[in-house]
């Protein structure tokens, strides 16, 4: 990755979407039923980045260091109804891979998954890069530099004081 050296913003000129969404591995041996919710994960995630219209507007892949057991996605989404829209569209992988993950898995506690959504409204929010690759946020909007004299107060909401 091409790291910008520096201090550096991101911008969405648009409300937008934050998931977070994951598992987490309750019985290691359990492999053939965390398995293959880790491969319908980034199968999903890849199927949505390449969909028309871009609803997925980027995805990060996290693992936890406070529960090693724990794998998850921070997404931005283009909107909320996109992203239900994409949650229940036949077509698309997600409506199987929940069914096949409550048959397989879903009641036994061997393996979780979760999601938390936030619905945010255009420059109510701030970033900050330094000396980091375009990834996040920046990665789904405009990458700018930084005004070295800009405080985060300054920041939120008012994209000209970045």
């Amino acid at each position: 990755m091409d790291i910008k050296i520096g201090r550096h913003t991101a911008n969405y000129s648009d409300d937008f979407v934050v998931l977070f969404i994951g598992f987490r591995i309750n019985k290691l041996l359990r492999v053939n039923e965390w398995l293959p919710v880790m491969r319908a994960a980034n199968s999903m995630t890849k199927n949505a980045l390449k969909l028309p219209g871009q609803p997925l507007l980027n995805s990060q892949t996290v693992w936890s260091i406070d529960d090693p057991r724990v794998l998850f996605f921070v997404q931005h989404w283009r909107s909320f109804d996109a992203l239900i829209a994409w949650a229940n569209d036949n077509n698309l992988d997600h409506k199987s891979a929940l069914k096949d993950f409550f048959k397989r898995t879903g009641y036994n506690g061997n393996v979780g998954i979760w999601h938390e959504a936030y619905k945010l409204s255009a420059g109510q929010f701030e970033t900050i890069y330094a000396n980091m690759p375009r990834m996040s946020l920046a990665a789904a909007g405009e990458y700018s530099t930084l005004r070295e004299a800009s405080r985060g107060n300054d920041r939120m909401g008012d994209p000209k004081a970045r």
